[in-house]
């Protein structure tokens, strides 16, 4: 067995890689464990030959939700009702329909506008808040669906508009994570049953399910399993050296 350990330090999150390989065969299994704070996440690739093969996969940390059927007043769009989820950042959820619009035909800069139109209103409106540290209480942004929400083996499809009004070529990890979460908590979906996701914007496909319950602070909460396949697009290398006066990073009050 071949062990490789390493760690990063970023923000306020420690990466540890750890790869597997295993005499009598090719399978290389990698797998990342995520801390942050107390909590964890763990990805998963199978590799041979340098390369992998199959889906990517990780278990997230605990999802939950922390609003259903909240009513804010969205300018241009008057009363929506909306629903908030954590996924590993906090998103609100509502269908495309209520404000107009059809995920699958509308223009992007349609849905880009409405979305960061219902972010801006539930922040104002709203106080988002995390059990374990304010540093997460922040609405990232808004997923904008097609409404079926309820189990199904066909893909339903959503938009993610994070950040800056910034558009996710996929179905987003986290945002995938917090409607399983959703789902789970209205019980439309029960524990390790697969949904299929799709993005509106490239038609990419992840899938998700809810692996086990568990807790956030007093919040019931599910850990979920989203996977997707991957595709190598770069490498880059990084180097500390010994001598660097802020090797160890620094941070910013």
């Amino acid at each position: 067995m071949l062990v490789e350990y390493r760690q990063l330090f970023k923000n306020k999150c420690q990466y540890n890689t750890a790869a597997e390989s295993y005499t009598g065969t090719l399978l290389l299994v990698l797998f990342l464990i995520i801390k942050v704070l107390n909590r964890q996440s763990t990805a998963f690739v199978a590799c041979e030959g340098g390369r992998s093969r199959g889906p990517v996969r990780f278990h997230s940390v605990p999802a939950f939700v922390l609003a259903t059927d909240l009513t804010v007043e969205v300018p241009g769009h008057g009363k929506v009702v909306v629903d908030i989820a954590y996924g590993g950042t906090f998103y609100a959820f509502v269908s495309a329909e209520k404000l107009g619009l059809d995920i699958c035909s509308a223009k992007t800069r349609d849905l880009v506008d409405a979305a960061s139109a219902v972010t801006e209103a539930v922040k104002a409106q709203f106080k988002i808040n995390y059990p374990e540290s304010e540093d997460f209480a922040f609405l990232y942004g808004t997923i904008l669906t097609d409404g079926k929400d309820s189990y199904s083996e066909e893909p339903t499809t959503n938009i993610c508009v994070f950040a800056d009004e910034q558009v996710d070529r996929s179905p987003t990890g986290s945002g995938v994570t917090a409607r399983i979460a959703l789902q789970y908590h209205k019980g439309l979906l029960e524990l390790n049953q697969t949904r299929v996701f799709k993005s509106s914007t490239t038609g990419s496909v992840f899938t998700g399910n809810a692996v086990r319950e568990t807790k956030c602070g007093d919040f019931k909460a599910v850990v979920v399993e989203v996977s997707g396949q991957p595709h190598y697009t770069g490498t880059a290398s990084f180097i500390v050296e010994d001598d660097d006066p802020l090797r160890d990073g620094f941070l910013l009050k």
